[in-house]
Order: structure tokens, then C-alpha cells, then sequence
């Protein structure tokens, strides 16, 4: 296949390359195509794409902070677009989820909060919800905000139940969730999150017997 060499060009090869898994290529050609948008004056939507998509190539590759830096530039970009709400949405989720992976936990819940924001506005996908609060979760949990958590988790299973194919997701949730409470004294609130936990992982390990 032959490509333009302008900025499109560029992006369109590294959209071929990540469908290959030639993750260095994408990375290359995703920043030849920065860099000519920029020469070309390119919108802050190529710009937002670009940088987001780099992201995710920095996330599989397993580059945390190099992927950290692609999703703030990738917001930076959709902050001056009006109809971004659901990209906006996400790349505010993973930006989170990867500061709660490295311990920036402050920027992490900042970043959690403002894609529930988002999700207020702007269509999205319940797991993306789901995901969110399991984040915000942890944050709470690892600054001894045991309350706080608790409501997070009990979130994250609402939106999960949405999703019949959550069994596992919801198994997890409740199994900090009776940890939470046992932590806290709350010993039958414990129990009976450890029993759903339990319940919940065998309807996953029958899910995954019918797939």
C-alpha cells in the first residue's frame, strides 16, 4: 500500500503498523506525523489522535511514563475541542489508571475525577465507568479513605452489572470489598461480600466454560 507523505500519510502507516504489531514502526510514524501536522498547521483533532494513539503503543510496549506523557499532550489538544467529551473521557481514564500504577496517586484521582466529569456529559461505556471507580477505589484505599472506597467499589459493581460478562470484575469488587470491611470490624458486611465474591467466580469459570 502506498502512502501520502504528509501528515495523514504518516498517521495512516502507523495505524497499519499497530494492526501489525509493529509497534516501533507505529511509533515512528506517529511522530513524523506530529511533527508535519505541526509543519502543516494540522488541527487539534490529527494532533489529539496522534498523541493518544502513541499513548496506547507506549502502553502495550509497557513505556509507562513515555505513555503518561502522550495522553496529558493528547488532552491538551482535546481541551480546544467541543465534541471530545467521550475521548476526552477515556484518555483522562487511563491517564489515571496509569498514575495509580506508578503511586502519583493525587494527579491519579484528579484525573479519575474529571473522566466522571466527562461521563456526566458525554456518551460512554459502562466498563469505562466501571473501571473508573475500581481506580478511585484503590487511590482511596491506598490514602486510608476506607468509606470512600467502599462507595467506589459498591459504584464499579453497578455499572460492571450492565455488562453480563463482568462476573470476574464483579468477583474482584467484592473481594475488596469483604477485605475492606473485615479491615474495618464490619465482620458480616465481610462475610457476605467474600460469599458474592466467591459466587460470582464460579458463574465467571462456568462464562468462561460456554465461550
Amino acid at each position: 500500500m502506498s502512502y501520502s507523505d504528509d501528515g495523514n500519510g504518516y498517521f495512516t502507516r502507523a495505524l497499519d503498523a499497530e494492526d501489525r504489531g509493529d509497534h516501533s514502526l507505529a511509533e515512528t510514524a506517529y511522530r513524523q506525523a506530529i511533527e508535519l501536522f505541526h509543519e502543516g498547521e494540522g488541527t487539534e483533532r490529527e494532533l489529539a489522535a496522534c498523541h493518544y494513539n502513541l499513548g496506547h503503543v507506549y502502553v502495550v510496549t509497557e513505556q509507562t511514563s513515555r505513555a503518561v506523557a502522550e495522553y496529558g499532550k493528547a488532552l491538551e489538544h482535546f481541551a480546544g475541542l467541543e465534541d471530545s467529551g467521550k475521548h476526552k473521557a477515556r484518555a483522562h481514564l487511563i491517564l489515571g489508571s496509569l498514575l495509580v500504577e506508578t503511586g502519583d496517586l493525587r494527579a491519579a484521582e484528579d484525573h479519575l475525577l474529571d473522566a466522571l466529569g466527562q461521563y456526566l456529559d458525554a456518551p460512554h461505556d459502562p466498563r469505562d465507568q466501571a473501571d473508573c471507580y475500581v481506580n478511585l477505589a484503590r487511590v482511596y484505599r491506598a490514602t486510608r479513605r476506607s468509606a470512600q472506597a467502599v462507595t467506589a467499589y459498591n459504584r464499579a459493581v453497578d455499572f460492571y452489572q450492565e455488562d453480563p460478562e463482568t462476573c470476574r470484575d464483579r468477583s474482584d469488587c467484592f473481594t475488596e470489598l469483604g477485605s475492606l470491611y473485615e479491615s474495618t470490624g464490619k465482620l458480616d458486611e465481610s462475610a457476605a461480600a467474600f460469599a458474592e465474591a466467591a459466587r460470582l467466580r464460579r458463574a465467571a469459570e462456568q462464562q468462561g466454560g460456554r465461550s
